[in-house]
């Protein structure tokens, strides 16, 4: 989910009506009252980060946070770098532990296949990374970092959440930041590229 210039309110509404979820069935599989989930998408209320982290990761999501500077697009070319960069983070920890991260998705799996039981594009993902997962760790890294279409609409519903931690996840934007500015920001000036850096 890409939450440039979105707010909390949308980005749930939004993952839940893409879900088919109901707000009664999206309430209870994230465990929060309907009334609650009805005043966080109608922006009646800012829900806490780990209020907003709990829903996303109910509806099969999770939440990453990055400061940008005034006036920066969230363009969709430097979004799609951002989610690889993230990938590739996931992908080292695979290599390291491949039993402990495909041991995550799998568990992931099998929690969003009762959460969408009744949503036949999120199944068909969730069984196309099965296979993924089966055919073992050189088809998931391909996936996770490769190009093409299908690759990228599989990313949209990865089963890795929860591989890395809040310092990993921090650690790759970060790089990412930094590897973004150097090769977009030059010219901008040594002010604009300072700023890029350090956001």
């Amino acid at each position: 989910m890409r939450g440039t210039r979105t707010s909390a309110g949308e980005l749930v509404r939004a993952r839940r009506e893409r879900l088919g979820l109901s707000q009664r069935a999206a309430a209870r599989t994230c465990g929060v009252p309907q009334s609650m989930l009805s005043r966080i998408e109608n922006g009646e209320t800012q829900p806490s980060i780990d209020t907003l982290r709990r829903v996303l990761l109910g509806l099969g999501a999770d939440l990453h946070l990055e400061t940008l500077p005034p006036g920066e697009a969230g363009e969709g070319r430097r979004e799609k770098q951002r989610s690889v960069w993230l990938n590739r983070a996931v992908v080292g920890e695979l290599i390291r532990d491949p039993d402990r991260v495909v041991a995550i998705a799998r568990d992931n799996i099998a929690r969003w296949r009762g959460v969408h039981a009744h949503r036949p594009g999120i199944l068909a993902a969730l069984d196309h990374w099965e296979e993924i997962l089966d055919a073992g760790v050189e088809e998931i890294v391909s996936t996770l970092t490769g190009p093409g279409e299908k690759a990228e609409d599989l990313r949209q519903n990865s089963p890795f959440a929860g591989v890395l931690t809040a310092e990993q996840r921090s650690q790759a934007l970060n790089a990412f930041r930094v590897d973004w500015a150097r090769r977009h920001d030059h010219g901008r000036g040594p002010a604009g590229r300072a700023a890029g850096v350090a956001r």
